[in-house]
């Protein structure tokens, strides 16, 4: 996942593959009103000044967040799910390199699933910050990053704690990334698709649980190492985000700018017409807002990063 989101060739997959909303929940507008524009750029904005100050998604949830966002996934889950057996062995995706059994959807808690959101989320934003202002500089001057350079800022301990994980093996870029300073234990740096392979779907709400802690722990670990080094994108991590995003608007012809969405059906608890204002954030993490209550809440907020 790392070298994923620092190289731009892969950038460009990334946003391409995008399927936030499939073609039979919502049809986009062509040309959305500029004042719900300016809503989902606010909102944009507003979300990473609150990650940057806070470091931590719990204080974006409880400020920007619909307060049944969890309730919202799940039901959605479930209804995408009728006709199949909730208890069979079939496999739903929560994030990149992380999924679990369908019965989890009735199984586990809402705190449950609210946790492993946070836990997984935060990892993720810190990986993405820290890798960026680490590889910043070699971005901005155009210097091709391979995927062990690309990798080493994430320390040794993060890359053995989630390789030795049966179910964390190869997620959050432990599969191709290579420790800073010393070497992990032997066995536990593999970017072949046998390792991958290894790695299981989370099945129980023990198991779930056991995930969330073992996150909480890498990312205590990754903090660690940056030690005195802010945990906040630096200035030359900024720029190299928006020379990204002016690549893909300008010469790719992928749009990294809002856009609205109608509702074709229900969808996250919208009813049918709903206008879902959707939201790309310089670290790849996509906002779907919506108005509940009145007032205009994210209901959905993933990163997406392709294969």
């Amino acid at each position: 996942m790392t070298c994923r989101i620092l190289r731009i060739g892969t950038i460009l997959i990334i946003i391409q593959s995008l399927l936030f909303f499939p073609a039979p929940v919502s049809r986009a507008q062509d040309s959305p009103p500029q004042a719900e524009v300016m809503i989902a750029q606010e909102a944009s904005d507003l979300f990473m000044k609150r990650l940057d100050e806070a470091g931590d998604f719990l204080t974006v949830i409880d400020e920007m967040y619909a307060e049944d966002f969890i309730e919202r996934y799940l039901q959605q889950q479930i209804r995408e799910s009728e006709g199949l057996d909730l208890n069979s062995c079939s496999d739903i995706v929560f994030t990149s390199g992380l999924v679990y059994k369908r019965k989890l959807l009735k199984q586990a808690t809402v705190e449950d699933w609210r946790r492993l959101y946070i836990a997984a989320s935060n990892l993720t934003y810190h990986i993405i910050v820290a890798g960026m202002n680490k590889n910043a500089d070699d971005l901005l001057n155009g210097r091709e990053l391979d995927d062990e350079t690309a990798g080493k800022f994430i320390p040794s301990k993060v890359i053995e704690l989630f390789n030795n994980h049966p179910i964390l093996k190869g997620a959050f870029g432990s599969d191709d990334a290579k420790p800073e300073e010393s070497n992990p234990a032997e066995g536990t740096q593999s970017g072949s698709a046998k390792e991958e392979s290894e790695s299981k779907s989370i099945e129980t709400p023990e198991e779930m649980r056991d995930v969330t802690e073992t996150l909480q722990e890498g990312l205590r670990l990754l903090l660690e190492e940056l030690g005195d080094r802010s945990p906040r994108l630096t200035e030359s991590a900024k720029c190299a985000l928006e020379v990204f995003r002016l690549k893909l608007n300008e010469n790719e012809g992928v749009m990294m700018e809002p856009r609205i969405n109608v509702a074709d059906k229900e969808y996250l608890g919208l009813p049918p017409g709903t206008r879902i204002l959707i939201a790309p954030t310089p670290i790849m993490c996509w906002l779907a807002i919506a108005q509940v209550g009145g007032k205009y809440k994210i209901v959905q907020a993933e990163f997406v990063f392709g294969d």
